[in-house]
């Protein structure tokens, strides 16, 4: 779970890129307020037409290495997204990164909701959402920052880069993410028709 956390983590903190999306509009489109707008949209469009298939995630049982795969598509995209100035590249970008990030999080989430202790799962639900809620507020003040002081295409390539690195990192360090595969569902007793019949008389009489 901790694997699972931290490439999340490394995944939000070092690449996000929302806060940088009007200074790059800025600097390549001339601060169009449409342009902006389909910032914004490319990435809820990547994350619902994922939503629409996480039918597919979800049936894949490694999930570890899924997110772990998901997260460096994140990064990968969102340093495309730097360099490329063409609009369409640009938004095909985000939106690559949209669907990565919501292949990563409803994997995660599978992962610690099936391998969390009953007798933890307050604690590891309140870190989960601590990561979910703060990791991406923390990346949008690293990106601006390091914008600030270089450009905000530097920013996005180099936090892109980065998260790429360190979910290398986690994957290299963490053979038990790598290797996980999600409990498969168990399989239903067969019930004989008297038994059944017995069941719902009982059912009927409570």
């Amino acid at each position: 779970m901790w694997g699972s956390m931290a490439t999340d983590l490394s995944a939000t903190l070092l690449a996000m890129p929302i806060a940088l999306f009007p200074l790059v509009n800025e600097i390549r489109f001339g601060g169009n307020p449409r342009t902006l707008g389909l910032f914004l949209s490319a990435v809820a469009v990547g994350g619902i037409a994922a939503g629409l298939l996480s039918g597919t995630v979800t049936r894949q049982r490694r999930a570890g290495l899924v997110q772990l795969c998901a997260a460096g598509v994140w990064g990968l995209a969102l340093a495309g997204f730097g360099l490329v100035e063409p609009l369409w590249p640009a938004l095909g970008c985000l939106a690559v990164a949209g669907a990565a990030d919501t292949v990563s999080v409803v994997t995660r989430s599978a992962l610690v909701q099936c391998e969390t202790p009953d007798a933890y799962r307050g604690r590891v639900s309140s870190v989960e959402h601590v990561i979910g809620v703060a990791g991406p507020e923390l990346g949008n003040f690293r990106g601006g920052l390091l914008a600030s002081a270089t450009s905000a295409p530097f920013s996005l390539v180099f936090g892109g880069l980065s998260a790429v690195l360190a979910v290398a990192a986690v994957a290299a360090t963490n053979a038990p993410l790598r290797a996980y595969r999600t409990p498969r569902a168990a399989a239903a007793k067969p019930t004989s028709p008297g038994a059944a019949d017995a069941a719902a008389t009982a059912g009927q009489a409570s």
